[in-house]
Parts: structure tokens; sequence; C-alpha cells
């Protein structure tokens, strides 16, 4: 039985990461820490969890842990991942992995340093429409384009936000692209632009990848609304998503179309499972067990982390 260490009871933490946990055999929450007493009593009534502390040190020194999620905003996740790292504890963390790439390449030289996985809660790669397009395109090969489209409304922005949209959330799929691609970026062309507001908040950008795919990314906040999908193309198959809910596949002429909870034989009220998020984490303690590199571990996420550098360009 693995022993999991929480640090951090906000919104993103109880909503997705330790429902995900308490549902999963093999791993026990043996500790929580949280600087807000309403957050973490809100935990401690859902979970029952007898262990508790404001001091993260203070957990990773008396509780003999296997795994530690750090799950908080990015301003603040740089120092806490960086003791658990040292204390040679495997880790989850949550996108973006810190502040900017400066701090993600200190936590995973941490990580390397100290030969423990430091995994990044980029859960699009597990989600049940991504890895069905990705086995049905692998079957009809190779890989010709891929796109994703991450669309929002965030209109305003004075420019002095703490992190551009790009690094906090159009992240997400970029690592998708990368992933889906099978390949580094070789060329690389972007687009940063600002609508409504001083901030930058509608990027586009073209990437050659050494697989000798194209990608394209769509990071919109000047649209109109919530938007997320992604398409997949080989020989004679493509394949269109709407994330996490449904996929479309064209095949030779013939169309089939699935909902993320058919692929994954769920039901259809069980989104956390084939949105990814329980996937991954079954994932992860899989790999801490066999002593195995996650897929977004941190030694493959800096290659998403350098091609978000190379789209954002020089900052203002």
């Amino acid at each position: 039985m693995l022993k999991a260490g929480f640090i951090g009871a906000g919104g993103r933490a109880r909503s997705a990461h330790y429902p995900a946990l308490a549902r999963l055999d093999g791993v026990e929450i043996a500790a929580v820490c949280e600087l807000d007493a309403e957050r973490l009593r809100l935990v401690v009534d859902e979970y029952g969890f007898d262990r508790t502390f404001s001091d993260h040190r203070e957990m990773l020194a008396t509780v003999d842990l296997d795994v530690v999620y750090c799950v908080m905003h990015e301003r603040w996740v740089l120092n806490p991942a960086l003791d658990c790292l040292n204390a040679g504890k495997h880790l989850f963390i949550e996108k973006p992995p810190g502040a900017d790439s400066g701090e993600t390449r200190q936590m995973l030289d941490a990580a390397v340093a100290k030969d423990v996985s430091c995994m990044v809660g980029l859960q699009r790669r597990y989600a049940a429409v991504t890895r069905e397009a990705m086995r049905r395109v692998a079957a009809r090969g190779p890989v010709s384009v891929a796109s994703v489209t991450f669309n929002k409304q965030m209109l305003g922005g004075d420019g002095k936000e703490f992190s551009t949209t790009l690094w906090d959330d159009v992240i997400h799929v970029v690592d998708l692209l990368r992933h889906m691609a099978g390949g580094e970026a070789v060329e690389v062309t972007a687009y940063r632009d600002r609508f409504g507001g001083e901030s930058r908040n509608c990027y586009t950008s073209m990437v050659r990848f050494d697989s000798g795919a194209t990608g394209v990314v769509f990071g919109n906040r000047a649209s109109g609304g919530r938007v997320l999908r992604s398409e997949l193309h080989g020989v004679g198959v493509g394949c269109y998503m709407k994330i996490p809910h449904q996929i479309e596949i064209l095949e030779d002429g013939e169309t089939t179309v699935m909902g993320g909870w058919e692929v994954d034989g769920v039901e259809e009220e069980d989104v956390r499972r084939y949105e990814g998020t329980l996937t991954m984490h079954e994932h992860f303690l899989d790999c801490v067990e066999k002593g195995e590199a996650p897929l977004t571990d941190l030694r493959d996420v800096i290659h998403t982390v350098d091609l978000v550098d190379r789209i954002e360009g020089p900052l203002p």
C-alpha cells in the first residue's frame, strides 16, 4: 500500500485529486497539509483524515510517505515541491509546473538528482478520446496533422498579470499537441495578440515536428466562451475530438461517433474516469511501484515547457 501525503486543499485539489485517489486501491492518503483552517476542515470532514499539518516540512519529517501531491497555484509551488523532491519523495504537481520555465528546471534538476518522479497534471493526454484517436491513427500512421483549440472569454487585463494565459492555461493543449504529434518542435511560427485589453489573450501558432507532423495551436481568450477540441490525422483516417465527451472518427469514408464513456466502457456520469484524471493517477501510482518514469514526468514535460517558451516569445 502506497502512502500519499497532500499539500493543499483548494478547489482543484478537492474537486479532482482527493476524490480520484479515494477511489483507487493500493494507495492511502496518510497525511494532509493546509494553511487555511476552513479548507482543511472540509477535507477532514469528507474523508476523515487523522494526521493533519499546517507545515509541510513537519509532515515530511514525521510521516513516512511514498508520494506527495502538491496541488497549489504556480506562484507558490516551487519551495514545497523542492522540499518534497529533496526529501526523496515522488511528487505530483498541477500544471503549469512553477511560475516560469526557470522554476520548472529547478524542480527537474532536483527530481533527477534524487532519482524520483515529478509528475505534472496534464490530464488531456489521458482522456479516453485522446487515447482512442492515437490508437486509431497509429494503426494508419504516420501522423500528418494535429490541431488543438482551447478558447475562453477572458477580456480585459492590464498586462500585469502574474503569468500569461499561455503559461497558465493554454499549456494544456500545447502539451497535448506535442503528445499527439509524436516528436519535438523544429520550426515554430507564432502570433501573440491582445484583444479587448492590454494582456496577451490570443495565441495562434504553427509547429513543425521532427516526426514530420505539422501542428496548429489556437488559444483564444478573446472568444465567446469555452471550447476544448482537437484533431488528429493519419493516412486515410481523421479523428475530431470534443474533449472529453466525444470523438468522431472518419476512416475510408466511414464515420463513427463515440462518447468518451463508451471508449472506456463506463457510465456516462463517470466523467472523472473518461476525462483522464483517474487514469492519470492510476498511471502515476503504477509507475511509482514499478520504478518507471510517468508519461507526464518533468523529464518529458520540459520539452512542452520549451515549446511554450518558443510560442510565447519575448514578453513585453
